[in-house]
């Protein structure tokens, strides 16, 4: 384990000498960190835009909103991408589809407004299983109800509606056997589920290099409603999606994706608005979410296997959006073993939530985020805290894998109220085993191993909070020009001696 101690205002690691040198070069060089409130905008320029060719192609309204309209729509794609590519332009109507719909290269998905996409809901519709990541292990499982496999220029654009149907059955696989209407509740813990365990054996899997995981007819791994795999040049804009079974949309080892003044309203168990994992040149704009799970969360991979595949997250701009979730507002991980760095957020209005900005991990993790700027954000009020940096979230892997927060500039945040903390870093303690296996954190030692540094938050206000601020084993995080509850922050605040917990997930 790498032991880092403070020296200045930097983190500086001894068994990597040369690592501050690059660090301070990296700081005074790259238009990527300079001035994230200048530069997102250079970024974002960077980006490649989607490409569709000027071939077009109409459809519907079908006879009936009951035929299948999958093999009609399927056929239009394929011909386009055959011919170069073009736009089918889907007319308003109700198009019933049982199966999983498979963008393709140089097309356009236009859904006109009034034009519906209502997929059947049913699990054996979306066989054969494809290739798929779950909650950052890689696999073969169910397709999403809108895929895409190595394709690029692609595109979903429109005003109409797009309507997985996870509540049919499929979403009813992440509640307990007793639950009549899902709720988020504030811990996070839904019992025993249909799919845990499927869940289980995917997790023993991921460790073992190689294996086979395949999970198709008969199990119980909830898909996305829109995913894309491996993909370059990818483009979301306009269209509504409503009642995910899982996450709602999933760019997963992408590059250069926009997902544009998209509305999400999507409730069930686990229904993240958007989730980047391993994915590079992300944009998301002008988005209003409304999501039973976290607004947006930027995934890389999960423990071993994340580890083994090693491609992070990066350049990931979110900009000008209403994030309404039932549980948190931006997040990063847990899943991100491969690694999270360069994200920019701002001008982004979040309502009440669990936490407003959650930065999750734990002891199996490994991987890091850093280089993370935030500014300019409203928020209602959070049940658990509203600035968050987790290490201590929920694992089972035996916790020799702490991950690293470091360089964090969290600017212009006004906060309504808090029922937790307004500040709450939480930085790794010493494993303990009990008899029965488990794994706990002691509450009275600190791990020698700064996992939280260089954070540094100005003008940050919450109104009020039940604590103001709390910092366990943590180096060099500053507050600037910072209030909690009428009164200012300390520009250093004292460490916590002990682990307070904060069970608001």
């Amino acid at each position: 384990m790498c032991i880092i101690k403070s020296t200045g205002d930097f983190c500086v690691c001894p068994v990597q000498a040369v690592r501050r040198y690059l660090f301070l070069l990296m700081v005074l060089t790259s238009s990527a960190i300079v001035n994230a409130a200048t530069d997102v905008d250079s970024l974002v320029a960077t980006f490649q835009q989607v490409r569709i060719p000027r071939l077009k192609a109409t459809v519907g309204p079908l006879p009936s909103p009951k035929t299948d309209a999958l093999p009609t729509l399927q056929v239009l794609i394929d011909g386009l991408a055959r011919n170069g590519g073009g736009r089918l332009i889907v007319k308003p109507g109700t198009y019933m589809l049982r199966g999983s719909l498979v963008m393709k290269s140089g097309v356009e998905l236009h859904l006109e407004e009034g034009a519906l996409l209502l997929f059947s809901g049913e699990a054996d519709d979306f066989l054969p299983v494809v290739k798929t990541r779950w909650e950052g292990t890689d696999l073969m499982g169910r397709s999403a109800m809108i895929y895409a496999n190595g394709a690029e220029n692609i595109a979903i654009t429109g005003s109409g509606t797009i309507d997985a149907q996870g509540h049919i059955e499929m979403a009813r696989w992440g509640m307990t056997a007793d639950t009549e209407d899902f709720k988020e509740n504030a811990h996070g813990t839904h019992g025993e589920t249909v799919e845990m365990p499927d869940v289980r054996r995917l997790r023993a899997l991921g460790d073992v290099e190689g294996s086979e995981r395949v999970f198709g007819k008969g199990t119980h791994l909830r898909p996305c409603a829109v995913e894309f795999y491996r993909c370059s040049r990818v483009l979301v804009e306009g269209i509504t999606l409503r009642n995910s079974p899982f996450w709602c949309i999933h760019p997963v080892y992408c590059d250069n994706v926009t997902v544009r003044g998209v509305t999400i309203d999507s409730h069930s168990p686990n229904n993240d608005g958007c989730d980047p994992e391993s994915s590079r040149n992300v944009l998301i704009e002008n988005c209003l979410f409304r999501t039973g799970d976290d607004a947006v969360a930027i995934k890389a991979g999960r423990d071993a296997d994340g580890r083994r595949v090693g491609v992070p997250s990066e350049n990931i701009v979110i900009r000008h959006c209403r994030f309404y979730s039932e549980c948190n507002g931006l997040c990063i991980g847990s899943e991100m073993s491969g690694g999270v760095r360069d994200v920019y957020m701002t001008d982004v209005e979040i309502g009440n939530v669990k936490n407003a900005l959650l930065f999750k991990s734990n002891l199996d993790r490994g991987g890091y985020i850093r280089n993370v700027f935030v500014d300019n954000i409203r928020i209602a009020s959070a049940k658990g805290a509203v600035l968050r940096f987790e290490t201590n979230y929920f694992g089972y892997r035996g916790g020799n894998w702490p991950s690293q927060y470091e360089h964090f500039r969290i600017s212009n945040v006004m906060a309504g109220s808090a029922e937790g903390y307004g500040v709450y870093y939480d930085g790794p303690g010493v494993p303990v085993t009990a008899a029965d296996g488990a794994v706990t954190m002691s509450p009275t030692e600190k791990n020698t191993a700064y996992a939280i540094c260089d954070i540094e938050v100005s003008d940050f206000h919450v109104k009020s909070a039940t604590h103001s601020y709390y910092l366990f084993n943590t180096d060099n995080c500053r507050f600037l020009r910072s209030t909690v509850n009428g009164k200012p922050l300390p520009e250093r605040p004292a460490e916590s001696l002990t682990r307070q917990m904060c069970d608001v997930w």
